[in-house]
């Protein structure tokens, strides 16, 4: 496989990815009550350890293609990409919350809470990716040469360090354990939580045989290994009432199939990407940063406006808010790109 194919292939993935963080998103208020929502929002699970798996495949890749950038020139070119949209997104969503909820009361609270969602990534609910983007970010040229020597013993490693947080976590969710509430948003963003899916990424952008293998392997044999990881996980969300957690062993098994399922169609139907394609990939953070501010917006034009609260939450009304939220966030996200905002706030301006 060419390294352009390779690269074609995960910026489709990425677009899907995107989309599929948009689908939990607008399902997540009404799954309980649409049946579409529901099992939209389950189908959707893969969509973060996807995008963590995609960064660690084009950091590493590009890292490779570079030669190792020396520490200092790699924390400038990743975390001018990042580190400034985060702030300013967070403090965005942070003073439209405020207000929502309290107007322009208790003021001398903003800065508090502000400094707590700027470290803890709960500025609003899709914002902790960030924080855990960032810790990888940090550790990742510390680690990379190592893995280079010795990839199969670190991606192990990950692996039983992700799985056994992760374990942790969803006993303390369904409530067979007990961990202290206190620090519930610490163990959402800690690092060894997600860092299985971001080496493997590393693992097959170094290994670009087995990256390739997985590919030729047959679509219909990953589609098999897919539907059994999908049942088992709709299986574990309805006993155990967990379909709300992407922080679960089901997941990442999940996850992994879905990854290689998507890799190994876009391998046998030659998929190809246009022009909207490259354009999304490309913007994937912007909108990504976007996408809730629309969707809580249509939200409160259902309840404040047209005072319909169950607008949305019927099948036919989770897609139609799907629909408009994507297709909201894709004009918005032009408009932006075409303007001096389109890099502080994720984008990339385009003429």
């Amino acid at each position: 496989m060419t390294e352009s194919r390779q690269y074609h292939d995960m910026y489709i993935m990425r677009v899907i990815a995107t989309l599929a963080v948009i689908a939990i998103h607008t399902t997540a208020q009404d799954m309980t009550l649409s049946t579409l929502g529901y099992y939209g929002n389950q189908l959707a699970r893969f969509a973060v350890p996807m995008f963590l798996i995609l960064s660690g495949f084009l950091l590493f890749q590009s890292d490779l293609d570079s030669r190792f950038l020396p520490r200092s020139q790699f924390y400038r070119k990743r975390f001018d990409k990042i580190l400034l949209p985060y702030i300013i997104w967070t403090i965005f969503y942070s003073l439209l919350l405020h207000y929502y909820f309290n107007g322009m009361q208790n003021l001398h609270m903003v800065l508090p809470d502000l400094i707590r969602h700027l470290l803890l990534g709960n500025g609003f609910t899709h914002l902790y990716f960030v924080v855990i983007i960032i810790q990888l970010y940090l550790l990742y040229p510390f680690v990379r040469r190592s893995f280079q020597a010795r990839p199969g013993l670190i991606l192990f490693t990950s692996f039983v360090l992700s799985l056994l947080c992760q374990t942790l976590l969803y006993l303390h969710a369904i409530g067979t354990i007990h961990l202290q509430p206190y620090y519930g948003q610490i163990y959402l963003i800690a690092f060894p939580v997600w860092m299985f899916y971001f080496v493997l990424g590393m693992y097959l952008a170094l290994k670009d045989r087995i990256l390739e293998m997985s590919g030729r392997l047959s679509w219909k044999v990953w589609l098999f290994i897919w539907i059994a990881s999908l049942a088992l996980l709709l299986w574990d969300s309805q006993s155990t009432a967990s379909f709300a957690l992407t922080i679960k062993p089901t997941v990442m098994v999940y996850a992994v199939s879905s990854f290689f399922l998507l890799r190994a169609c876009l391998n046998h139907f030659k998929a190809q990407s246009g022009t909207l394609i490259r354009w999304f990939s490309e913007q994937s953070f912007l909108i990504y940063l976007l996408h809730p501010l629309i969707a809580n917006f249509l939200v409160f034009i259902a309840l404040r406006v047209m005072v319909q609260p169950d607008l949305w939450s019927s099948s036919l009304g989770t897609l139609a808010k799907f629909l408009l939220t994507l297709i909201m966030t894709l004009l918005a996200t032009y408009a932006i790109t075409r303007t001096p905002l389109a890099k502080p706030l994720g984008g990339v301006r385009r003429p």
